[in-house]
């Protein structure tokens, strides 16, 4: 079975490389990613953080845990524990900036988040809606909370992606290489499916 699969991959190569040396396929390539997936890519890049430019809140906040992960039509939702230290809330009185230092908070709670994808800019758009605000650190100031939820709630946060590695495979005197470009990215439900228009170059 094995040389029967590798026979046909050589085959398939073997066909690219008769053709002209840059072709531009019309099909796209359709992946399916399921929630355990996203769960576990998730899990790995954890704690992360929160790169959020804000004029009322100051200090470092950081995502640490994700769970119950759902994905249906345009939307992820999940329960987020997220947490802020060294923060100080900014006020402005009379022309002056007042730092108001408040140290750490933690909050639990869940989002249902929009996604889109700009495939001219090759940017993933997530935009959180903040939903059952569940615990908060026992003691902690109510004001930086609300701060914190205000500051990720319905706006939209981008993520940068890379361009992803070609395949090249070798058959005689030609180099057949195969870049997949991201033309969307959307939220199905429990997967989400990824849509790469591939450019095949031949030397």
């Amino acid at each position: 079975m094995v040389q029967k699969l590798s026979v046909l991959f050589l085959l398939s190569i073997f066909s690219l490389a008769i053709l002209p040396s840059r072709l531009l396929a019309e099909d796209f390539i359709t992946l399916n990613l399921p929630e355990a997936v996203i769960t576990k890519a998730a899990a790995a890049v954890l704690p992360l953080r929160i790169d959020a430019h804000s004029e009322a809140i100051q200090g470092d906040i950081q995502i640490i845990s994700i769970s119950e992960l759902r994905l249906t039509d345009h939307h992820l939702a999940c329960r987020l524990h997220l947490t802020g230290t060294n923060l100080a809330l900014v006020t402005d009185i009379s022309g002056h900036e007042i730092k108001l230092k408040v140290g750490s908070v933690e909050l639990d709670f869940r989002t249902d988040a929009a996604i889109r994808y700009d495939a001219k800019k090759q940017v993933l758009y997530i935009k959180p809606l903040v939903k059952h605000v569940s615990a908060s650190t026992p003691g902690s100031d109510a004001d930086i909370g609300q701060e914190l939820v205000a500051l990720l709630n319905d706006r939209e946060f981008p993520v940068t992606l890379q361009e992803l590695d070609p395949l090249i495979a070798k058959t005689g005197s030609k180099t057949i290489t195969i870049h997949g470009k991201i033309a969307n990215i959307q939220a199905k439900p429990k997967s989400i499916e990824i849509s790469l228009l591939p450019i095949v170059t031949a030397k």
